[in-house]
């Protein structure tokens, strides 16, 4: 018999478990070795298999790590661009796509996948130059064919764009996206009534296609038709309830139908020792989707040193004195887009003005405007009132007031071509009355970035005798300016300026002095920033010109101006809405082969309409060429009339606009960058 030692047992034991658990351990860790020693085919073949059950969360750092650790592996380069490109790092999938080139130079996917990053980084002249090379050698490939189409359109090349989309369509090929293309382009470039049609063609054709349906909705919000806008957005979310479109185009209309609120606030002076510093402040809400109404107060501090004793006559005035007075206006009114080619405008309010004397009045202005669109081509409008000269201290202190009535009629002859006359009559509370046509041709070129346009006006006046109250009124009055105007944006319209200048003649009769012809200049700047996601804007804008109808009184003028433009009361303002298309609703709408050639992250050429967000093609309220208490201005345009047809308003001096528009609607329609108190010649796409 044996003696074995104490704590033999368990010293057995003990050794016996680390021997098993040793064998079994070795397999597990054989068959899960650390991730930089597998192989690169095994992180590839984990990443494949994530991309084809469209795990793209999983699948891209596993295509950068092949990529970091075998840097010429051209698929994992491709694929590792394409999804960073969908996550929009551009930058990076711009770089993995060139590695890939410059390892396999004639890889289709690499070249066309950079080209559709190029075009989302807006370098469009490299990338519709890979589309034509590959135009060349797969001259019937949609992808390329798409591709190339839409970068053209977001250049502003939209003539050539059109005939790639054309082309498309008389070669059956995707002739329905080619025809979705078309809608787009249309929208773009303001032409609403025809990118309608294109729209309704692509439904005939394939009545459920989403992309047709948001696209119709998005025209008729920018029409101002609200209505129909809403209601189809709402049908389209509750059809399609994973669409990220859809639920953005039913943002988009119910951020744009929010109250909001602005302020402008200017000073004025001329070469006659007036000044007038004035601010207004308005709210705007809307009674129903296509009826807004606006509420303004507006306060006026006018001032001038008296060198006609005429008018320092009150005691206590003499020559020579600095004399000052003020002058306040509370208006509301409504505009409605009754049906789609009728707008309809009018307001109502009181103003107080102090006199020299001690003493203040209390009077009533009214006024509206009737816009009919007569198709795409022909607009008739007119409008009426009863306002109040506000541009001088003299006027505010002896109360002129004037009655209009004024005609207008524009005729879009080309695309880029607007022809519009009008005509008015008016008359003066001082027994005066005026009458007066206009006519102006109106160009604007094609391309974008920077916008161009130029205009020529002519204008005829005649005032029944010249008063002397105080305001311009010659016997004979003729005028013929040319208008030359820039303008751009970035960043999506985050930062937005514009400028112009004016040249030309004007020729008048004033009381029994000879006729005088004087040359006329003028010049125009303005620069504005979004803020806090489109709820905010803060605009600067500097006019000077000696354009006699600029002003009442006809004196050279100068004007600075700052604008704290629209913040919202409930929510965010419905900033620049991105166009149907122009981003995918997300990874799987792009598929497995690279995506749709009309999905860009940062679409350029994101439509301003129903936004909050001010814009540099919005111009100032006082510009040479700018003819205030004019029969022959723009009647019926308002906020929202007009945009893609050549709407032209001009205001009514220094008198509130909060008057001239005082429904003005907020963001609304066919105004794309709507809402601004005085409208630029053209409003923009």
């Amino acid at each position: 018999m044996s003696v074995r030692p104490p704590g033999f047992a368990a010293a057995v034991l003990a050794a016996a478990g680390l021997i098993a658990g040793s064998i079994g351990a070795a397999p597990a860790g054989a068959a899960q070795p650390a991730a930089a020693d597998r192989p690169v085919a095994d992180v590839v073949r984990e990443a494949d298999a994530a991309f084809a059950r469209q795990d793209f969360k999983k699948a891209r750092p596993l295509y950068e790590e092949a990529v970091r650790r075998q840097p010429d592996q051209v698929h994992a380069l491709i694929r590792a661009a394409m999804l960073e490109s969908w996550d929009a790092d551009l930058a990076p999938a711009a770089d993995n796509y060139r590695r890939a080139l410059a390892l396999a130079p004639d890889d289709f996917d690499a070249r066309l996948g950079l080209a559709r990053v190029l075009s989302w980084e807006h370098e469009f002249s490299e990338s519709i130059g890979i589309y034509k090379t590959l135009r060349e050698t797969h001259p019937d490939d949609p992808k390329v064919l798409l591709g190339l189409g839409q970068t053209l359109s977001w250049a502003g090349r939209f003539k050539e764009a059109d005939e790639v989309f054309a082309s498309m369509e008389e070669q059956r090929i995707e002739p329905i996206q080619a025809h979705i293309g078309r809608a787009r382009l249309r929208g773009w470039q303001g032409r609403l009534d025809e990118a309608a049609h294109y729209w309704r063609d692509v439904l005939r054709a394939d009545p459920g296609n989403l992309d047709a349906r948001i696209g119709l909705a998005y025209v008729h919000h920018w029409q101002g038709l609200d209505r129909s806008a809403r209601a189809q957005a709402d049908g389209i979310v509750l059809d399609h309830p994973d669409s990220k479109d859809a639920k953005e185009l039913q943002a988009a209309i119910r951020l744009g139908l929010r109250p909001h609120a602005d302020a402008d606030a200017f000073r004025y002076s001329d070469t006659d020792s007036n000044r007038v510093d004035a601010a207004t402040g308005a709210y705007v809400f809307m009674a129903e989707p296509q009826t807004s109404v606006r509420i303004a107060y507006s306060t006026y501090d006018a001032s001038f040193r008296c060198e006609d004793p005429a008018f320092c006559n009150e005691p206590g005035l003499a020559v020579g004195e600095e004399i000052d007075t003020r002058a306040q206006m509370l208006t509301a009114g409504a505009t409605s887009r009754l049906v789609g080619p009728l707008t309809f405008s009018a307001h109502a309010g009181a103003v107080r003005e102090e006199t020299f004397g001690g003493p203040s009045r209390l009077d009533g202005v009214f006024g509206g405007f009737l816009r009919w669109q007569v198709g795409p081509r022909f607009a008739v409008g007119t409008s009426g009132g009863w306002d109040m000269l506000l541009d001088t201290a003299p006027l505010i202190d002896r109360g002129i007031r004037t009655f209009s009535a004024d005609a207008r009629l524009e005729y879009r002859f080309r695309p880029a071509w607007l022809l519009s006359g009008g005509g008015g009559v008016a008359t003066y509370s001082d027994g005066n009355g005026r009458k007066t046509a206009g006519a102006a041709l109106e160009w604007r070129a094609a391309h974008t970035h920077p916008w161009v346009s130029a205009l020529l006006d002519a204008r005829y006046r005649t005032f029944n005798a010249d008063r002397s109250d105080g305001y311009f009124d010659p016997l004979r009055y003729d005028s013929e300016l040319l208008t030359l105007a820039i303008w751009d944006d970035d960043h999506d319209g985050r930062f937005y300026w514009r400028a112009e200048g004016t040249y030309g003649r004007q020729a008048f009769t004033v009381g029994a002095a000879a006729p005088r012809d004087d040359r006329v200049k003028g010049a125009s700047a303005l620069a504005g920033i979004n803020f806090a996601a489109g709820r905010g804007a803060l605009e600067a804008s500097y006019t000077r010109s000696d354009y006699a109808l600029n002003v009442a009184n006809g004196f050279k003028y100068g004007r600075t101006g700052r604008r704290r433009g629209r913040a919202t009361l409930r929510g965010r303002a419905s900033g620049p809405q991105r166009l149907p298309g122009a981003r995918g609703g997300g990874r799987r709408d792009r598929g497995a082969a690279g995506g749709c050639a009309e999905t860009a992250p940062g679409h350029p050429r994101r439509a301003a309409a129903g936004s909050g967000r001010l814009r540099g093609d919005q111009r100032p309220e006082s510009r040479p060429g700018h003819d205030p208490h004019s029969g022959d201005g723009a009647v019926g345009e308002g906020p929202r009339g007009g945009c893609g047809q050549g709407a032209q308003s001009r205001g009514r001096g220094l008198r509130d606009q909060a008057v001239q528009h005082a429904g003005a609607p907020g963001a609304h329609p066919q105004d794309p960058g709507a809402e601004r108190m005085t409208r630029w010649i053209r409003c923009a796409t």
